[in-house]
């Protein structure tokens, strides 16, 4: 039961950072309550996109039997999360703090 529960869960973070980097990428506008902080909201975008696949390819990584194929799935998406947070942070407008 819990192992469905992750999985709709990690599913619904996915499709919300998917929604978001598409809406960046495409109108050159960053969500609503990051509009502030967002310099480049395509690179953000981007990012986005890569940090969401990131995390889907490190939930289903897990559902591999074979150890090695799991091992090298899993690293792949850490990998993309690291990258995606990389340019997550590029995009963003430097000396911007949240108050």
């Amino acid at each position: 039961m819990f192992h469905v529960v992750s999985l709709v869960a990690v599913a619904a973070v996915v499709v919300l950072y998917a929604v978001a980097g598409v809406l960046a990428i495409t109108t050159g506008r960053a969500v609503p309550w990051q509009r502030g902080y967002i310099l480049r909201p395509r690179v953000w975008g981007y990012g986005a996109l890569l940090f969401g696949a990131g995390l889907a390819l490190c939930r289903c990584g897990g559902t591999v039997r074979d150890l090695t194929t799991s091992g090298v799935v899993f690293a792949c998406g850490l990998l993309m999360l690291i990258c995606g947070g990389v340019l997550q942070y590029v995009g963003r407008r430097a000396g911007r703090l949240r108050v």
